[in-house]
């Protein structure tokens, strides 16, 4: 009996939410032995078509076949005993747990009403072999480096035998060797005949990795389109629904005086002697892997970490700056790398987050001024183009695109005149990306210099007008925008 090619088909998906229609009759199908990436911009409803079919929320409409039967997942216990595995982007392993434990979560063999010790580090050691991963069983996973737990969470996720394997922005904290292994190991668990939903925002992966693509936008289907017959300008049409005029904006035609500069700057244990210097209407770019030292500089600069040694130069004259407070009062500011955890107050609302760091300007007598604090907030609204039915929507609630911008306003709402900017489109979709590299440009030609942080190499290279690159703790050497590649940048990343 031949058995059939396709392991999922979605016929008619239909989800509304209180005044939001997330899905609208979208259709979309695995093959077996497939890598098939679904994208489209945040809102899109991807993740939202992807719940239904780990039962994590239910559906209004529509049917799911899967493995050849008519299946309607109510819990994702019961997605993952039919052969459906979803790994989301916020891996939730337990840190304080080994890794067998991770693994085999609540599903431990046991013996005697008691834990099988043995055989259950012997299954994991099995499955870990699979994947060509040394690590022990009995390693707890608060030791792991963020590779090896997003290869445990996979694991996880295959123990419970799958068929289907989602994956949910897979590469966002890792390194570019740290991607290949991950590529590698999706390549070999597809020539084993799984099913691989792949959801990422990034285009090289997508055109390296998936067989086929399909395009959600508003909820509906856009369209499905082979690798080969199609290229990345049209998926990000299919996406955004507009032509992108450029991704990147052109280059800075000539930079100013220098503004902001680092002499000798030292952390014991973090970085040592970093040199670097930005100049007035100039993006700076900083690459380097993880861990090379970059952001801990950056923080050390504006105050949020303590350095040993070293000065921080403004304008030609040596300032103090021992703390963020400092630094905002020089008109330098840091946008950190993780907006939910560092940068914003996710219960709060848009115009609360907005002002958090220019309160002076929007208070007297230590009371809020409504009037000027809805007034900044709305400029900055309309100017960003940030989509939001009103101020006092959550930031939580917003896309992750929109809730950078929210962070990004909140920091311009100052009128600094130097922005640190760390990892500044991470998990934002193709169009907000654009808007957020066109917002970055035209402060630069207001007068403003940029130093930005990011592990994505195109952005580094479509951004940057100098890229400074960081190797274990030490600038590794400096690239003018026209002389900087792939090649150069990664040759002194890793000490090449």
């Amino acid at each position: 009996m031949i058995e059939p090619s396709s392991i999922l088909e979605m016929r008619g998906i239909t989800k509304t939410y209180p005044g939001v229609q997330a899905l609208e009759r979208v259709d979309f199908s695995v093959q077996r032995g497939e890598i098939h990436a679904l994208v489209g911009e945040n809102g899109a409803g991807k993740s939202t078509l992807m719940k239904i079919l780990a039962g994590v929320v239910g559906r209004d409409d529509g049917e799911i076949v899967f493995d050849g039967r008519e299946i309607n997942p109510k819990t994702p216990a019961e997605a993952q005993g039919l052969g459906i595995s979803l790994v989301h982007q916020e891996l939730s392993l337990a840190p304080n747990l080994t890794v067998a434990e991770n693994i085999f979560v609540r599903r431990e063999p046991s013996r005697l009403g008691m834990i099988n010790w043995r055989e259950l580090n012997a299954k994991t050691r099995a499955l870990l072999d699979e994947f060509e991963l040394s690590v022990a069983p009995d390693t707890p996973v608060n030791r792991l480096s963020l590779a090896t737990r997003q290869v445990v969470e996979i694991g996880k996720a295959l123990s419970v035998d799958a068929k289907l394997l989602a994956l949910d922005e897979p590469t966002s904290s890792l390194e570019t060797n740290e991607v290949e292994h991950l590529f590698a190991l999706i390549r070999r668990l597809a020539a084993r005949g799984l099913g691989i939903v792949y959801i990422t925002h990034k285009m090289d992966e997508i055109f390296r990795l998936a067989d086929r693509i399909t395009v959600l936008r508003d909820g509906r289907f856009a369209g499905a389109r082979e690798r080969g017959e199609t290229n990345p300008d049209e998926i990000i049409r299919m996406m955004v629904g507009r032509e992108l005029e450029h991704l990147y904006p052109p280059k800075a035609s000539r930079a100013g005086e220098v503004v902001f500069e680092l002499r000798a700057l030292t952390a014991r244990g973090k970085f040592q002697d970093v040199n670097l210097h930005v100049r007035r209407g100039e993006i700076l770019g900083l690459a380097g892997l993880i861990g090379s030292g970059r952001s801990e500089a950056m923080m050390a600069a504006v105050g949020h970490i303590a350095a040993d040694a070293g000065e921080v130069w403004l304008d030609g004259a040596r300032a103090r700056i021992d703390s963020p407070r400092d630094a905002l009062r020089h008109g330098i500011v840091y946008s950190p790398e993780d907006r939910k955890l560092q940068g914003l107050f996710l219960a709060q609302s848009v115009q609360a987050n907005i002002i958090a760091a220019n309160l002076t300007q929007c208070s007297a007598s230590g009371l809020l001024r409504s009037s000027v604090a809805r007034s900044l907030s709305e400029g900055f609204v309309r100017d960003l183009a940030i989509k939001t039915p009103d101020l006092e929507k959550p930031v939580g609630a917003l896309s992750g695109g929109n809730q950078q911008k929210v962070l990004l306003a909140k920091w311009l709402a100052t009128k600094p005149r130097v922005l640190v900017v760390d990892e500044p489109t991470r998990g934002v979709d193709v169009g907000s990306k654009s808007e957020i590299h066109h917002l970055l440009r035209q402060f630069t030609e207001r007068g403003g210099a940029v130093m930005m942080i990011s592990s994505e190499l195109p952005e580094i290279l479509g951004m940057s007008d100098r890229i400074v690159v960081f190797h274990e703790g030490r600038v590794a050497g400096e690239l003018s925008g026209g002389e900087a590649s792939e090649e150069k940048i990664m040759r002194l990343a890793t000490g090449a």
